[in-house]
């Protein structure tokens, strides 16, 4: 049987969490590499993830995996696969083909097309079933049935669905005889709700698997209300110092003070309701747990608004046996999370003192628009609107520190990368900031 595969372009799309901004000295290819293996490149076309939209701005901004690039559309660019340019909001991190133009030095999207694979799975001769979160519990819940995580092993390890195993897609022709011999075995894949499952899909159908079926939501949907499992490994990175957390023993204080995972901040299951107030404001705070009654204890927190709630599938003892990082004595109680900022960003802290005159050597740049500005400026800010920044370059200081910000850094972010493909260092800020009529303003941290 002729074995049929999607565009393994779609492949990268999961890992977008791992994509960080380069300065670009000279000009790259705007195709994401994994792309390059069924498409070629064309003048005029990007194939990559949707970053993010600015309908302000009338920009979007496409993830390479090697570097960001903005494009500007206007009412003439042909939208596909997607209602309108509000829609495409729904589809961050999902594939996308860009067709366009060079126009005045700035490129403009002629058109704008989304990857819309799940399309395909719905009927011709591999059909999958695309699974509810009620229909994905049920499938779970059979005892033949296995569970695919076909994510990049970093995500993987980090928080998977309880039970699921790391089937990744881009290496799955290396794995593939790991998969269940009989091959009416019910399978369903997950990835983070994009292309990667039914790449998969496809090719175990044309391998004679009959029961077959995705998860549609993906893992980012699982986490919205349900916990995940971490892993040993990830929690060593986390420990070392790599990977910011929160790690939580929920033992009783007389088992932690003989011996606890190196970092743990002691929070007894019994008091943990009466602890809640001392959980990180952040929602998305990776917040690990071990201990007893620890799946208890992650539904608790999970009901507190947290996204992002795992347990450690392993008691302090194994953690022990492997010579893993351990610490004697009393733990700390008091719960202290630093988000890692995104490249390219700047403080809270240090834009106060930019906007406060502390630093003399900084230039703020407000990319909002003429009529935002109007209705409140903070003092000493430069007004270079984000989708004119490509083009008053020059009007930019030379040997200053350049600070970006808008009200939610979106188009700050933008701006700092079309300044980044043109050679001008800069930073943005990457928070809600709200500008009052006086200059006055409140800024709020994502």
């Amino acid at each position: 049987m002729m074995k049929k595969r999607m565009c393994s372009c779609v492949m990268a799309a999961a890992l977008l969490f791992t994509a960080s901004v380069t300065c670009a000295a000279e000009p790259k290819e705007p195709m994401a590499k994994l792309c390059g293996t069924c498409h070629q490149a064309e003048p005029g076309v990007m194939m990559g993830f949707l970053d993010n939209i600015s309908l302000r701005a009338g920009s979007v901004q496409m993830d390479f995996l090697s570097h960001k690039e903005v494009v500007k559309f206007d009412d003439h660019t042909v939208l596909k696969n997607v209602l309108s340019f509000e829609d495409i909001r729904n589809y961050t991190n999902k594939g996308f083909a860009v067709h366009f133009v060079e126009k005045d030095g700035e490129k403009l999207a002629s058109s704008i097309t989304r990857f819309d694979v799940l399309k395909t799975i719905e009927s011709g001769e591999y059909k999958v079933e695309k699974l509810t979160r009620e229909q994905f519990n049920e499938w779970r819940q059979g005892p033949n049935t296995v569970v695919y995580d076909v994510r990049p092993p970093m995500l993987y390890q980090a928080s998977h669905i309880p039970g699921a195993k790391s089937l990744p897609a881009p290496a799955f022709d290396k794995l593939k005889d790991t998969l269940p011999r009989d091959r009416a075995t019910p399978i369903v894949l997950y990835d983070v709700g994009g292309c990667l499952s039914p790449t998969v899909a496809f090719t175990m159908k044309s391998m004679g698997y009959d029961s077959v079926a995705i998860f549609t939501e993906g893992f980012p949907g699982w986490a919205r209300t349900d916990f995940g499992v971490t892993t040993v490994d990830w929690l060593k990175q986390a420990v070392a110092g790599d990977l910011p957390h929160v790690l939580i023993d929920l033992r009783d204080k007389a088992e932690v003070g003989s011996g606890h995972i190196k970092g743990a901040v002691s929070v007894p299951v019994a008091s943990l309701e009466r602890n809640r107030d001392t959980f990180p404001e952040q929602k998305n705070a990776p917040i690990v747990l071990y201990g007893p009654d620890r799946e208890k204890a992650a539904e608790t927190i999970l009901s507190w608004g947290y996204r992002d709630v795992r347990i450690l599938p392993v008691t302090f003892e194994q953690w022990q046996s492997e010579g893993n990082p351990v610490a004697i004595g009393k733990a700390t109680e008091t719960i202290s999370y630093v988000p890692k900022p995104k490249p390219g960003t700047v403080s809270i802290a240090e834009f106060q003192q930019a906007a406060g005159g502390v630093r003399p050597d900084t230039v703020l740049i407000d990319v909002r628009n003429p009529e935002e500005v109007a209705k409140g400026k903070i003092s000493g800010s430069v007004n270079i609107p984000a989708d004119l920044i490509g083009r008053r370059v020059d009007e930019i200081p030379a040997g200053k520190d350049i600070i970006l910000f808008c009200p939610s850094g979106v188009r700050s972010e933008m701006a700092y990368n079309i300044l980044d493909q043109k050679g001008v260092r800069s930073r943005y800020l990457d928070a809600f900031i709200t500008i009052a009529e006086n200059g006055g303003y409140e800024l709020r941290e994502k």
